[in-house]
């Protein structure tokens, strides 16, 4: 314990390193199941699916294209849940889905966003 108090900044800094391996552990990281129950409470999968195009693109496809683009992405993809958006993906537009809160739009982003694109 004298060892601390005589080098504070050791301390200091160890106390944030176990913050951050603490805050980015999976122990802590949101249950990517409510990103999926979210899809399909708002009934998502009526235009798109995991891996295949329907009306919208596929979600592994969404995670694809913005792979290296991750945080960028993660709100625009939050607001083009809520307001719609077009022109990315061919000629149909996304339709408004008002009705998701902003917090829910962001969870399924992230969760479109972490998925592994298939081969």
């Amino acid at each position: 314990m004298n060892f601390l108090f005589r080098n504070l900044h050791i301390a200091v800094f160890a106390i944030l390193l176990l913050a951050t391996v603490l805050a980015t552990s999976p122990l802590f990281a949101q249950d990517a199941s409510e990103g999926a129950n979210l899809v399909n409470e708002y009934r998502c999968y009526a235009c798109h699916d995991m891996d295949k195009a329907l009306i919208g693109p596929p979600y592994q496809a969404i995670a694809a294209r913005h792979a290296g683009q991750k945080e960028v992405m993660e709100k625009v993809l939050a607001t083009k849940i809520i307001l719609g958006g077009g022109g990315n993906w061919g000629m149909v537009p996304m339709v408004p889905n008002e009705h998701v809160p902003e917090q829910d739009a962001l969870i399924i982003a992230r969760w479109i966003l972490a998925l592994t694109p298939s081969r």
